[in-house]
């Protein structure tokens, strides 16, 4: 799939909510998926029919919590449409619980991700960074805890996200020291120079890989509004 440049944002934001749902489906056992489908030229459908927003709609609820859907959609699949609003809802009050939970991290972690992995397979600046890389995976931990996300970059570089076990070695290894620091860095408060040399964060393997992608995680950041 091409997605064009000024779609890239609003897209790498519905990616991040339809990967936070799976990630509450597999720790609460609740919930539906919302998967991100682009519809149109300015519209992106979230958890089937029924739920549009424009771009910059979905944009505003990311940033702001709140925003106004496509109505004729909603209405003519309301009973989808609300599973779809409740699920947003509960990925919402999950990332507003007060100090670093388990569960606010693993999604929080798991958005990031998927940010990074859509802006490593669309973005031509990311594309050209990791062009010369023949594949691999990297392996996100918080330590003493059952939080372990990854990011692969096949030889296709088609990047994906996921959580848990996968079959894939990994190529490096990124942990976190504490559920503290990891909250620091899905909030984009991680300090990737200083950190690792505190004792905040270990890392090994493919170092220079991690640090493409540490590069691209930072510009993602920058360019899409964070759930957190």
């Amino acid at each position: 799939m091409i997605v064009k440049s000024h779609r890239l944002i609003p897209y790498a934001a519905a990616c991040s909510i339809e990967d936070s749902s799976v990630e509450v489906v597999n720790r609460t056992k609740t919930g539906k998926i919302l998967y991100a489908k682009l519809i149109d030229e300015i519209s992106i459908q979230l958890g089937g029919e029924g739920l549009c927003f424009l771009d910059s709609s979905l944009l505003k609820a990311v940033k702001d919590g709140f925003a106004l859907p496509q109505l004729i959609p909603l209405l003519l699949n309301f009973k989808n449409s609300f599973k779809s609003i409740c699920m947003l809802l509960k990925i919402r009050s999950i990332l507003l619980q007060k100090g670093p939970t388990l569960n606010k991290i693993s999604i929080g972690l798991r958005a990031g991700l998927s940010i990074t992995a859509t802006f490593a397979t669309h973005d031509p600046q990311c594309q050209k960074l990791l062009e010369d890389e023949s594949g691999g995976m990297i392996l996100f931990r918080v330590a003493n805890t059952n939080i372990a996300s990854w990011l692969s970059i096949p030889c296709d570089k088609i990047c994906k996200s996921g959580s848990g076990v996968n079959s894939e070695p990994p190529s490096a290894i990124f942990t976190f020291k504490n559920l503290s620091v990891a909250e620091r860095a899905v909030t984009g408060k991680l300090d990737h120079l200083g950190d690792p040399g505190h004792g905040e964060v270990e890392i090994s393997g493919n170092l220079p890989l991690l640090d493409k992608i540490g590069y691209i995680s930072r510009l993602a950041q920058k360019s899409v509004p964070s759930l957190l």
